[in-house]
C-alpha cells in the first residue's frame, strides 16, 4: 500500500511540476477567469479548507487535504491546459483500458495460484486498494469502450478489439464479485440504452435494443429466481422430530429459531458433544478455537453442516469430505460459496445478511448491513450537527464517539463513517456544504454543455452513484479517480454519437 500511494503521489506531483515548467501563466489565469465551471468544481476541496474554521483534529484535517488534493489539482491542471483533443482522448481510453485488462487477468492468474500466491477471496484481484474502487475502473473502461465501438462499425479489426475488451472486462466484473460494480454497470447499462436509442440508425437500433432487452430481462429474472431460491425453506414436524443421535445422544432442537442456510435450519437436530468430538479428530483447527477468517469455527461448521442438510452430530461430521474439511477450516460458512465465480452465492450473502439483521443478530463483519449501522450513526451526528457539520478534521473523533454514545454492536475496527459520500459530506460541512458540493457538481455540466455528451454523462453516472454507496473521495485512489476522469471528459474535447457516425 505505501509503495502504490507513493506511486501515486509522484505521478500526480509530475503532472504539477510539468504544468509549472509549461508556465504561459497568464493564458492560464484567463482561462481560469473565463471558465468558471474549473473554479467552481475546484470549489470541492476549498469547502474542505472552509471545514478547518470549527475544526479540533488538525493532524487528521491536514491528512485528509492531502488525499483530496486532487480535486483541486486535476480541474485547474486539465482545465487550463491546451485542450486534449478527441484522438488523444482515445489513446488515454485505449491505455487505461489495456492496463485494466492486464490487471484483470494477473488478477485471475494470481486467485489461480499460478504465480505460486494463492488469493483467498476474488476480492484480492483489487491489489492493495478497494475492489469497489477497481469495479468503478471497470466500468468506466466498459462504457468508453462501447462508446468507441460504435464509431468503429466499419473498422472490423478495431470493432472486435473493443468488443472483446467490452465482454472480458464485464466477465471480471461478474468474477470480482463487486455488488457496487454490478448496480452501477446496470443503472450506466440503461443509461446507454437510452442514449444509444436516440441516436442509432434504425437497424443498429433494432440490434441493440434486443441485445439490451435481452440482458434486463435475463438479469431481472435471474434476480427473482436467485430471492426465490433464498426463501424455500424446510417445514418443521415439532411433533415428529427425532429426539436422539444414531448413539443415543440427546438432541437439542431450538423451533423458535429461523436461522438457516440454503433453506435449512441451523439451531435443529445439534449435538454438541458429538459435533466436538468428531470435529476435533477430523481436523487441526480445534472446535474451540477459530477459522482462518478468525471467526469461531464452531459457528462456521454449524453452518456449513446445516447448508448441506446434515446434521449437526457424529453422522453429519463424517459425511464431509476432504474437501468440505478445508473449506470450514479457511472460513467458508456454507459450499455454495466454494465457487468463487458464481453470481448466485453474492446475492445469498446480501439475502443471508439482510436476513440475520431482520432477527437482530450483530451485523459485526457483514459488508451489508454494516452499512446500515454506518448510515445511522452519521444520521444521529447530522441531527446534532445540521447547518454546518464537525469540520474538516472532527470526521473520525465525532464519530467514534457516537459510536460509543449509542453502544454500537460493532467493534472498534468496524465502526466506520456512513460509507454514503454524500452523508459523509453532511456530517464534515452540514447541510450547507452538502448544498454547495452538489451545485459544484451539477454547475460543470451546464456550463460546459455536457448533457448531450455521452462519454462525460456515462462517468459522471459511474462516479456519483458510486458515491451513494462508498465513500468514494475519502481515499487518496478515489478521490484521484473521481477528479481524474471528471476533468478529463469535462474540459476535453469530446464527441458525440449522430446515426453511427460522430461529430464535434
Amino acid at each position: 500500500m505505501p509503495h502504490s500511494r507513493a506511486l501515486l503521489s509522484s505521478a500526480q506531483i509530475g503532472l504539477a511540476c510539468m504544468w509549472i515548467l509549461e508556465a504561459d501563466f497568464i493564458r492560464k489565469f484567463l482561462i481560469l477567469k473565463e471558465r468558471k465551471s474549473i473554479i467552481i468544481f475546484s470549489s470541492i476541496f476549498l469547502i474542505h479548507i472552509l471545514g478547518l474554521i470549527h475544526t479540533e483534529n488538525f493532524s487528521y484535517a491536514f491528512n485528509d487535504l492531502k488525499i483530496k488534493l486532487p480535486l483541486i489539482l486535476f480541474p485547474v491542471v486539465i482545465g487550463t491546459s491546451k485542450k486534449i483533443e478527441f484522438e488523444k482522448l482515445k489513446l488515454i481510453i485505449k491505455v487505461f483500458t489495456v492496463s485494466l485488462i492486464i490487471k484483470s487477468l494477473y488478477g485471475i492468474a494470481q486467485l489461480k495460484g499460478i504465480f505460486g500466491v494463492q488469493l483467498e477471496s476474488v476480492h484480492e484481484m483489487a491489489g492493495k486498494y478497494s475492489h469497489i474502487r477497481f469495479a468503478i475502473m471497470i466500468n468506466i473502461a466498459i462504457f468508453s469502450n462501447l462508446f468507441l465501438l460504435f464509431q468503429s462499425f466499419k473498422q472490423k479489426w478495431t470493432a472486435i478489439i473493443y468488443s472483446f475488451s467490452i465482454v472480458w472486462l464485464f466477465i471480471f466484473l461478474i468474477i470480482l464479485q463487486s455488488v457496487t460494480g454490478w448496480v452501477l454497470f446496470f443503472l450506466a447499462a440503461l443509461y446507454s440504452f437510452i442514449y444509444l436509442s436516440k441516436n442509432l440508425k434504425k437497424n443498429i437500433k433494432l440490434i441493440v435494443s434486443t441485445g439490451f432487452a435481452v440482458f434486463f430481462l435475463s438479469s431481472i429474472i435471474y434476480i427473482i429466481f436467485a430471492v426465490n431460491k433464498f426463501y424455500i425453506t424446510d417445514e418443521l414436524d415439532a411433533k415428529n422430530i427425532e429426539l436422539h443421535t444414531k448413539s443415543g445422544n440427546p438432541y437439542e432442537h431450538n423451533f423458535k429459531s429461523l436461522k438457516r442456510e440454503n433453506g435449512h435450519f441451523t439451531d435443529i437436530y445439534f449435538c454438541e458433544t458429538e459435533l466436538e468430538d468428531e470435529w476435533n479428530k477430523k481436523s487441526s483447527f480445534k472446535y474451540s478455537g477459530f477459522d482462518k477468517k478468525n471467526q469461531p469455527i464452531k459457528y462456521t461448521l454449524i453452518r456449513y453442516l446445516s447448508s448441506k442438510n446434515l446434521r449437526k452430530d457424529k453422522e453429519g461430521v463424517n459425511c464431509l469430505s476432504p474437501k468440505d474439511i478445508k473449506n470450514i477450516e479457511s472460513g467458508i460458512t456454507n459450499y455454495i460459496f466454494e465457487n468463487r465465480f458464481a453470481v448466485y452465492p453474492k446475492i445469498y450473502e446480501i439475502l443471508w445478511q439482510a436476513e440475520s439483521y431482520k432477527l437482530g443478530e450483530n451485523p459485526e463483519n457483514h459488508s451489508v448491513t454494516q452499512r446500515i449501522e454506518f448510515v445511522k450513526n452519521a444520521i444521529l451526528i447530522i441531527q446534532n450537527n445540521f447547518w454546518v457539520g464537525v469540520g474538516t478534521g472532527d470526521v473520525k473523533d465525532v464519530t467514534e464517539a457516537q459510536y460509543k454514545k449509542s453502544a454500537s454492536k460493532l467493534s472498534a475496527k468496524n465502526r466506520l463513517r456512513a460509507h454514503n459520500q454524500f452523508i459523509t459530506f453532511t456530517v464534515s460541512f452540514g447541510i450547507l456544504g452538502l448544498i454547495w458540493i452538489l451545485f459544484a457538481l451539477v454547475f460543470p455540466i451546464f456550463k460546459e454543455q455536457k448533457f448531450g455528451d455521452y462519454l462525460f454523462m456515462i462517468v459522471f453516472i459511474i462516479l456519483t452513484l458510486s458515491m451513494l454507496n462508498e465513500d468514494t473521495l475519502e481515499t487518496q485512489m478515489g478521490a484521484s479517480i473521481f477528479a481524474f476522469f471528471l476533468s478529463l471528459f469535462l474540459f476535453s474535447s469530446t464527441q458525440k454519437l449522430l446515426y453511427g457516425k460522430t461529430t464535434l
